[in-house]
């Protein structure tokens, strides 16, 4: 990993991570520790853990040619930008079938993606990309009663939360624009 400056849409200049084939095998092998660790945590009847932020960025990253911004101040709340395009990226992820994926009150994207950890149902190594329509977000309603939609949350300066799985890529039928393995 090396440090990587990128130009966002807006003109302004961020340091960001950019990631290569020796990283991508690294995370291979933190894949397998996190596989392990999560084993030995259900064998207690524990849950097992999240998918860590830096482990579907970097993947992303090296999957769409990005780099990660590592919170530069300003990269606003993107995790990722663009090199070739400066757009700037969120990355969502989930590693189960019943995903509840959160944004912030003032989360913005260029584009939005998500990263399917199970995409057979389980975790076996693959990894799918989805491109999520912002559209399909801002206005899809999260509160029935209130007919209050992900964009109005927002403007409450509250946290939205749905399920990006059942609430956009299974109803829409959208497929993988992507797919990686980390066990090959």
């Amino acid at each position: 990993m090396k440090d990587c400056k990128v130009r966002l849409k807006n003109g302004t200049i961020i340091t960001g991570d950019e990631f290569d084939t020796n990283d991508f095998l690294k995370l291979k092998e933190i894949f397998k520790k996190w596989l392990n660790i999560n084993a030995d945590l259900k064998s207690l009847k524990g849950r097992g853990l999240n998918v860590p932020d830096v482990f579907s960025e970097a993947l992303f990253c090296i999957a769409f040619d990005a780099v990660r911004t590592n919170n530069d101040p300003g990269a606003r709340s993107y995790d990722c930008v663009i090199k070739a395009t400066g757009e700037g990226v969120q990355v969502k992820s989930a590693s189960i079938s019943t995903d509840c994926t959160s944004f912030g009150p003032t989360s913005t994207w260029d584009l939005l993606y998500y990263a399917d950890f199970a995409p057979n149902g389980y975790v076996d190594g693959n990894v799918w990309f989805y491109k999520i329509d912002s559209d399909d977000v801002y206005g899809l309603i999260l509160n029935n009663k209130k007919n209050e939609t992900f964009a109005d949350q927002q403007a409450q300066g509250r946290r939205p939360r749905f399920s990006i799985q059942s609430s956009i890529i299974r109803k829409k039928g959208l497929k993988p624009i992507k797919k990686m393995s980390l066990v090959d």
